[in-house]
């Protein structure tokens, strides 16, 4: 179904051939008998991946840590089948958010300012910015916690480490002296190894796993961390983000052939699956090896690493740490471009980008001065970005089903009925939650 529509509807608007605006071609760096290039110079991969793998991070950031192993430990794997749901809700989002991108050459953002003037753009606005400020606190509460458990550092002293890291490769990036891409895929590779060894080394009951992907009944507990997980999984700051890194820079074209635009359009489809399945399995992997601990070990991320040490060992406890970290210091990374496209989308004009990521981390550190519990600020936050979801949601699947817009890559009917099923059960779930009083 919607797997397959990007390879049949690809000829005619491969304006998805990455240029900055509809009909533009192939960079003339691009060799128009072959859609790969070499990342690093060395591997080989349809320039398609890597939007998809960068978009991915967002799908295993600290607030993923914090949502799948206080559900793991405390409902076991009841809630598989939420993150399979919104594990394959990403696939289909995050594909619909590439093709806007490639295929219009304007971000989500963008769209949405130019879409709804006005009182419209505003309210937009103010939603994409609290997505921002949300998946900033994830991020940086989520490094913070893990220099604590690695170096005993004090979650201040970690959260503005992590923001002092962020803030040098903005630097860099700035003056063109930062491998921004490179740096994101080797912490996703840190991530993902690390989290897939605790699951090796975790006694897993895989009958119950299996039966666990059947959708089950939800206590107002399991309510709450049903809606972060979705929350924490169909993030709505990585629409925006992929939406924009999907596009390419314009420095010269040269007309692809048809078979070219072809493979370029399936290697879309199969990117944003990749990614996804990535960033899934390490999503169960959490809650897989947390079901294995002890109840109790859910209270908090701190409580998990004591307990997964005492049953597993030290070595995996400092991975499951240094994962956090990892995710942390890539998710911060992400975070810094999505709020570069949120804020010049919405405001379009640009903002000094060291103030703007400067004043984006001061609620963190906020909430950390409080002494609010690091965990359960990580939950909620991404509780508040599901509530935020249908307000991104809504504009995307607007804009990929208009004909107008889109040409014939505009969504197939089947395509608009089951991402607009994605965005009832989702607004389902946030009334569920709303209802039970969690």
């Amino acid at each position: 179904m919607w797997l397959s529509e990007l390879a049949r509807r690809v000829p005619v608007a491969h304006a998805l051939t990455m240029g900055d605006r509809p009909g533009r071609a192939l960079p003339s760096h691009v060799d128009a008998r072959s859609p790969e290039h070499g990342l690093g110079g060395t591997l080989r991969a349809p320039r398609t991946l890597v939007p998809a793998l960068l978009a991915a991070i967002a799908y295993v950031d600290p607030g993923n840590f914090g949502v799948n192993i206080t559900s793991g430990a405390e409902h076991g794997y009841a809630l598989v089948w939420v993150v399979v749901f919104a594990s394959c809700a990403a696939m289909v989002i995050q594909y619909l958010a590439a093709k806007l991108g490639m295929v219009t050459g304007l971000s989500l953002a963008e769209h949405s300012a130019r879409r709804y003037p006005g009182v419209g753009r505003i309210v937009l606005w103010t939603q994409a910015e609290i997505v921002v400020i949300m998946t900033d606190l994830a991020e940086i509460v989520g490094g913070a916690i893990a220099l604590y458990l690695l170096f005993g550092m004090p979650l201040m002293w970690g959260a503005v480490a992590v923001t002092g890291f962020s803030l040098v490769v903005l630097y860099l990036k700035v003056h063109g002296r930062s491998h921004f891409e490179s740096v994101v895929l080797v912490l996703l590779a840190v991530i993902i190894g690390s989290l897939l060894w605790q699951v090796l080394v975790a006694e897993v009951d895989r009958v119950a796993l299996l039966r666990s992907a059947v959708p089950g009944p939800l206590d107002s507990s399991a309510a709450l961390l049903a809606v972060g997980i979705v929350g924490a999984t169909v993030m709505p700051h990585a629409l925006h983000f992929h939406s924009a890194a999907s596009r390419t820079r314009d420095d010269g074209q040269v007309e692809p052939s048809q078979a070219v635009r072809l493979r370029i359009g399936r290697q879309t489809v199969r990117s944003v699956v990749i990614a996804m399945t990535v960033a899934g399995a390490a999503n169960i992997s959490l809650v897989v090896f947390a079901a294995a601990l002890p109840s109790e070990a859910g209270a908090s991320i701190e409580t998990a690493y004591a307990a997964l040490g005492a049953e597993a060992g030290q070595i995996a406890a400092t991975m499951l740490a240094v994962a956090l970290l990892a995710s942390g210091l890539a998710s911060t990374l992400v975070g810094v471009q999505t709020g570069d496209v949120v804020m010049t989308g919405f405001g379009r004009r640009p903002i000094p980008a060291l103030l703007r990521r400067t004043l984006a981390v001061v609620p963190a550190l906020i909430i950390l001065g409080l002494g609010v519990e690091p965990t359960l600020a990580l939950v909620w936050s991404q509780v508040i970005l599901s509530f935020a979801l249908p307000g991104t949601l809504i504009p995307l699947l607007l804009f990929t089903h208009d004909r107008r817009l889109m040409g014939a890559m505009a969504n197939h009917r089947l395509t608009t009925a089951v991402a607009w099923i994605i965005t009832a059960v989702i607004v389902g779930l946030v009334g569920f939650l709303l209802v039970s009083g969690a």
